[in-house]
């Protein structure tokens, strides 16, 4: 996982640790991002400080414009969050972020990374395909505001 003296740059971005005073604009994010999952400010502050918890964020010009929340649990992880500022998008911030992450967990004991997302959100769906991952299941109505179906997908990082 990257430390706070070590993060990744890839040109027009740096993907680094959260910091407590991120969470502000991480607010922001979810804001103008309904397909998220919209959680309170203390709650990334408290993952952030798990031993499990992994939290990224992408700064572009000094600005957060994108994050990534996580967490590990024995052998497996999931991806719990992710966000990428509207005018960000499609500019390969969020795969920097899945990238990231992804490596952390290479670099543990991680076997296998878990997700959900809403079935409409086609764009992060790619995203997440592009990457190897799997659709693996359904979680009916876990979402509300609107109502819809989740597709869970996963992504083996060591073979069996």
């Amino acid at each position: 996982m990257p430390s706070e003296n070590k993060s990744v740059a890839s040109g027009a971005w740096t993907i680094r640790p959260f910091r407590p005073n991120d969470a502000a604009a991480i607010l922001g994010i979810l804001r103008d991002s309904r397909e998220a999952a919209q959680w309170p400010a203390e709650s990334y502050v408290t993952l952030a400080a798990s031993p499990s918890g992994l939290l990224l964020v992408c700064e572009a010009t000094s600005n957060v414009v994108g994050f990534l929340a996580a967490r590990r649990a024995a052998d497996e992880a999931e991806i719990l969050n992710v966000a990428v500022r509207r005018d960000f998008r499609r500019r390969a911030a969020g795969s920097a972020l899945l990238v990231a992450a992804l490596d952390s967990f290479r670099g543990s004991t991680v076997a296998r990374v878990f997700l959900e997302l809403r079935g409409s959100n086609i764009p992060a769906r790619a995203l997440y395909e592009r990457h190897g991952f799997v659709p693996s299941g359904v979680r009916k109505w876990y979402y509300r505001d609107p109502a819809e179906d989740a597709l869970c997908m996963q992504k083996k990082l060591i073979a069996s």
